[in-house]
């Protein structure tokens, strides 16, 4: 494993965790580093040469006067790939790394040879089950001025070591899950941004432009049929970020790719359940059949299996989950975004705020 810091438009952080061969793009997701990837990365290098970057506004990137939007982010990673020698490349994305990294394999396909998209955002106005202290807190990024002051605000609650126990937690399936590793690393870096001014920036920047690229659901349509890579979709059932339904709502989309929910998992398998992940990973590269060994089965109502629900496992098509619903069922409280795209994103030019560049 090495740190590394290259010249793309402006710094770029890094680290690299070797490998042979092909390129391994590591894409992290909002608010995320190259450290999200702590538990998975050596594993990944059997498919071969393994990079997480840091996108800039995040971890320890400066925006350099980048935009953090998603369109911006994905030709950086195209340019990333280019200055690693070319590809293509497998690609594998966290929420909205996942966005990014579909953006690039539709735009650029000659650079990405294979993709696995990890609880990505999507479109759906299906918001249960989601904690209201999260769904406040997406209403409240969309509000120009009080955004930042928000964000601000939520930075102030706690140490880093708290704050972040707090994320790790409200990302995870169930409490507890990630390793004291993973929770001291993870509070290193959130120390280290707390004493950064462009991170409150970059982070609504690239908030706005995800919703952006979510509605209206045609725009996002258009993106998810770009994509001509064999892909990988995964999504936890016990996602408190994005709804498994917007991953039901993609994988009816696109019926050829490759769609495994795992049931107990939040959003972030990748640090909750990485074995569980490499193991999916590996059918994937493999395209071997499904294997029965430690995937637990998704039971179709309650009864003796619903133990299979509150522990990490491979599930059956969600529509069989007891804790979801199928995409003809009526959610019961829907929230809309109807002029999102009003609010900036990939819709508007990027300004830099004074002093961040």
């Amino acid at each position: 494993m090495e740190r590394f810091t290259i010249d793309l438009h402006g710094p770029l952080h890094g680290m690299e965790y070797g490998g042979e061969g092909r390129l391994v793009l590591l894409v992290h997701g909002l608010s995320g580093s190259a450290v999200n990837w702590m538990e998975t990365a050596v594993p990944l290098t059997a498919y071969g040469r393994v990079v997480a970057p840091e996108l800039p506004g995040f971890g320890r990137t400066p925006p350099a006067g980048r935009s953090a939007s998603m369109k911006a982010q994905a030709a950086l990673m195209a340019d990333f790939i280019e200055y690693q020698g070319g590809g293509p490349a497998l690609v594998i994305g966290n929420s909205m790394g996942a966005m990014i990294s579909m953006i690039l394999a539709g735009q650029r396909p000659d650079l990405v040879e294979r993709l696995v998209l990890i609880d990505t955002p999507g479109s759906t106005a299906d918001l249960e089950g989601l904690p209201p202290a999260w769904i406040t807190s997406m209403l409240m990024y969309l509000v120009p001025g009080a955004n930042l002051m928000y964000v601000n605000w939520l930075r102030r609650q706690g140490t880093p070591e708290q704050t972040t126990d707090t994320a790790l937690d409200l990302l995870s399936g169930e409490p507890g899950r990630m390793s004291p590793r993973a929770r001291r690393l993870h509070a290193r870096v959130a120390a280290e941004r707390n004493a950064m001014p462009w991170p409150p920036h970059a982070y609504l920047e690239a908030f706005r432009s995800i919703m952006a690229n979510l509605v209206p659901f045609s725009r996002w349509r258009r993106t998810a049929l770009l994509v001509s890579a064999p892909t990988l979709l995964i999504h936890g059932t016990h996602d408190q970020v994005v709804p498994i339904s917007a991953a039901e709502r993609l994988a009816t989309l696109r019926p050829d790719w490759s769609y495994r929910p795992l049931v107990g998992v939040g959003h972030i398998a990748m640090l909750e359940a990485p074995d569980l992940l490499l193991e999916v990973v590996a059918e994937f590269m493999d395209r071997a059949p499904g294997r029965k060994d430690g995937l637990a089965s998704v039971p179709s109502g309650p009864g003796p299996g619903d133990e299979a629900v509150h522990r990490p496992g491979v599930g059956d098509h969600v529509a069989a989950h007891p804790a979801s619903s199928s995409l003809e069922d009526t959610p019961s409280r829907l929230i809309q975004f109807p002029r999102v795209v009003g609010v900036g994103g990939d819709d508007e030019p990027h300004v830099p705020p004074p002093g961040l560049e």
